[in-house]
């Protein structure tokens, strides 16, 4: 059981990883009209906030997974070590 944890709470945390690296890269591939709007201090609110929206969904799912990862890791503390 206390492996089972182990595993869980790593195979969370690369999860976690994962989709905060996928949310980062919505912002690195986000359409030229939305950069040169950035850049140029014009917005497009519509598309800022789909860009926004996609991000914060990918954050939030990396979010719980790192509370997995985290519960995992605790529980695997909580049991007693084998020999």
């Amino acid at each position: 059981m206390k492996h089972l944890c182990e595993f869980m709470s790593e195979g969370c945390a690369a999860l976690a990883a994962l989709l905060w690296f996928a949310s980062a890269s919505i912002r690195l591939k986000k359409k030229p009209s939305i950069r040169n709007s950035l850049d140029s201090g014009l917005d497009d609110p519509k598309a800022l906030l789909i860009m926004i929206y996609k991000q914060s969904r990918w954050s939030a799912w990396a979010a719980i997974a790192a509370g997995f990862a985290a519960l995992f890791a605790i529980a695997d503390g909580l049991l007693p070590g084998t020999n």
